[in-house]
């Protein structure tokens, strides 16, 4: 048992090893079309202004043929952001490919050697006797080099399994609670229809991000959320016999995660999406804190082309926007005034105690000065006697 045991665990990490070694191979095959993409855009960067979606320019790494250069707008803001990413992405792949292929073969030749192991494992009865097992750890013994095979004794069994019971009953103990106290609480998440038909789902605040990522999410969903600053979660629903989403639904959705988010006042903002299934709640974290394992990608959220009742709702809470659709300049949530003026009276106050405590130390010194001159007066008016009285002596 201890040595079927041993087995699965060193098969299944030649597996993920075998899986890394495919990813990795992909985007070293992929890095000779990243760099001269990059190269291509960055030489003809003249001919490439800010705002231009496409262009015809000439690729002279195949002889100054036309090629026409079309901007991902739903990825990138400009052809010079896309030529950093690109770099940025072809420095991830200094892997060689001969290198990879040979550490593909050494799994794929351990994937073998473990194979026949198990077979013969499988194979084997009592009527056998202990021989054929004996024979078989020490030819796993031979090649645990290259498999990294290692027996594993019935103290480490036994710890492993304890260790996996204890995980799995606090896991179920923390799902059980964490659905029960998300099933006890009303939440108050926004439901819109994109265009296409699809429900989109808004988070008004943690309690409610938190049951769109781990109560109200399902696998084939989108979930959405403003890059790199505070936000909503948004939910694009895609459940069996709902038409199928459209690319006014996604942009909907990431337009509505940047408009409920603190990238609200951007012409554009990225967007992360990510599957539910990627979804992970860290430890000890407060409600509406996610973490996520994998994204799908990003998209560029317009917060201007939301619906207008939408926006005319947020001017209720002290936001305005202008005939271009831009928030109006000077105007400030009532929230957001009234912590400045709270900051400003805490300023005024603290620098007044610094004025006072300065005076207070100039009149400590004054003071300090004046008992030092009159000391010093008083030693010289004492030497000034005792010369005259020495002095009458002497004659």
């Amino acid at each position: 048992q201890r040595l079927e045991v041993s087995l699965k665990k060193v098969s299944k990490s030649l597996s993920k090893k075998r899986t890394s070694l495919e990813n990795e191979l992909k985007k070293a095959e992929a890095y000779e079309d990243t760099m001269n993409r990059a190269n291509l855009i960055l030489s003809n960067l003249y001919q490439l202004p800010p705002g231009a979606n496409s262009a015809i320019v000439q690729d002279w790494n195949a002889n100054g043929v036309d090629v026409e250069l079309k901007l991902d707008i739903h990825t990138y803001a400009s052809f010079q952001e896309e030529a950093d990413a690109l770099f940025a992405s072809a420095r991830k792949m200094k892997r060689g490919s001969k290198l990879i292929h040979a550490l593909l073969e050494d799994i794929l030749q351990s994937f073998a050697i473990i194979h026949d192991a198990q077979m013969d494992l499988n194979n084997w009865n009592l009527s056998h006797g202990q021989t054929p097992l004996i024979l078989l750890k020490q030819r796993l013994e031979q090649t645990s080099k290259l498999t990294g095979f290692q027996l594993m004794t019935q103290q480490q069994q036994q710890k492993q399994q304890q260790i996996h019971d204890q995980q799995q009953q606090k896991h179920d103990s923390n799902h059980h609670q964490h659905s029960r106290n998300l099933k006890s609480q009303n939440n108050t998440v926004r439901k819109l229809v994109s265009p296409g038909g699809c429900i989109i789902l808004v988070g008004r605040n943690r309690r409610d991000n938190e049951a769109i990522s781990f109560q109200l999410a399902r696998a084939d969903d989108v979930w959405m959320h403003a890059r790199g600053c505070p936000g909503a979660h948004v939910l694009l629903q895609i459940r069996r016999g709902s038409p199928p989403p459209t690319d006014e639904c996604y942009q909907l959705a990431a337009n509505l995660a940047v408009f409920y988010s603190d990238n609200r006042t951007e012409r554009r903002a990225p967007v992360t999406m990510a599957s539910p299934k990627h979804i992970l709640k860290p430890r000890n974290a407060p409600l509406g804190a996610v973490k996520l394992r994998q994204e799908i990608g990003m998209i560029l959220g317009l917060p201007q082309h939301v619906p207008d009742d939408l926006k005319a709702k947020r001017e209720q809470s002290g936001v305005q926007w202008d005939e271009s659709g831009k928030r109006s300049q000077g105007i400030k949530a009532k929230n957001k005034k009234w912590t400045q003026e709270i900051t400003k009276k805490n300023f005024d106050k603290k620098r007044a105690q610094r004025r006072e405590q300065k005076k207070r130390n100039k009149d400590d010194k004054d003071d300090k000065d004046n008992n030092i001159s009159n000391t010093d007066n008083k030693n010289n008016s004492t030497t000034s006697d005792r010369s005259r009285n020495h002095t009458q002596d002497f004659y």
